[in-house]
């Protein structure tokens, strides 16, 4: 008879959390596995061909609010901490079990469509430049994916991979893709957005939002992958310790098993 262990794990959907900080709130999303040997290897928004690409966007006043210097890039410079008054995109990063903190992998990388083309008013010729890595407040450059995550954009670890992390003891969870994704105790931090307003839609005016749909791609133990791409919006942040999953019309859940 045949076991199928290892290759019974699946990604499973997005979860997130979120906290009021100094100017509005972070938001850290993670990609939710059913399987602790999972690993992640990239999370993206999708490839030529496919129906719809993916997408991460924002109406809050402001965009996906970053720091200065090392901090203006979605990239992590060093590994940044959830704690961070920043925006960036990871993939699996660590956990400090005394700080009960996150951290962003150091290795990022971002997929060919963050390369931006802008005039460089110190030069005044036209550079390109990868709009992931380069920080926002440069000269002569202004960070256009501030609001929009480009289309099809994704990102991964350089080199290497991030196995799931125990998710049992995330605080403040809030929104999810679905309710097994709301329930998963095993998974990886893919980002962090920082925004200045959150509020729910659904039933009411339109408000500040943050809306996600990406795919991702994780390994199972025994080799074998598993592909799928999930959306949902992120909105009011509930009260402490309540687990809220937003569904709203026109937004399902479209799966692609590898």
């Amino acid at each position: 008879m045949f076991v199928a262990s290892g290759a019974s794990a699946d990604f499973i959907g997005w979860t997130s959390s979120t906290r009021a900080v100094t100017g509005g709130f972070l938001v850290n999303v993670f990609a939710a596995t059913n399987a602790s040997t999972d690993v992640i290897l990239n999370v993206s928004g999708g490839s030529v061909g496919l129906p719809t690409a993916g997408f991460i966007t924002t109406n809050s006043t402001g965009g996906f609010r970053q720091g200065t210097g090392a901090l203006s890039v979605f990239a992590p410079s060093g590994s940044q901490n959830w704690t961070t008054l920043d925006s960036f995109l990871t993939v699996g990063g660590g956990f400090n079990t005394t700080t009960n903190a996150w951290l962003g992998n150091s290795a990022t990388q971002g997929d060919p469509p963050w390369n931006v083309t802008y005039l460089d008013t110190d030069i005044n010729e036209n550079v390109t430049v990868s709009g992931f890595n380069t920080q926002s407040n440069a000269s002569g450059f202004t960070n256009r994916y501030t609001n929009n995550i480009p289309a099809t954009a994704g990102w991964f670890i350089a080199g290497s991979s991030s196995v799931a992390r125990n998710l049992s003891t995330l605080t403040n969870r809030a929104y999810s893709s679905s309710a097994a994704a709301a329930a998963s105790n095993a998974g990886m931090m893919v980002a962090q957005l920082y925004v200045s307003e959150l509020s729910l839609v659904g039933g009411r005016a339109p408000g500040k939002t943050i809306e996600w749909k990406m795919s991702a791609t994780v390994r199972r133990l025994d080799g074998s992958t598993s592909n799928a791409s999930f959306e949902f919006v992120i909105g009011e942040v509930p009260a402490p310790g309540a687990l809220a999953i937003l569904g709203l019309a026109g937004l399902t859940a479209r799966r692609r098993r590898a």
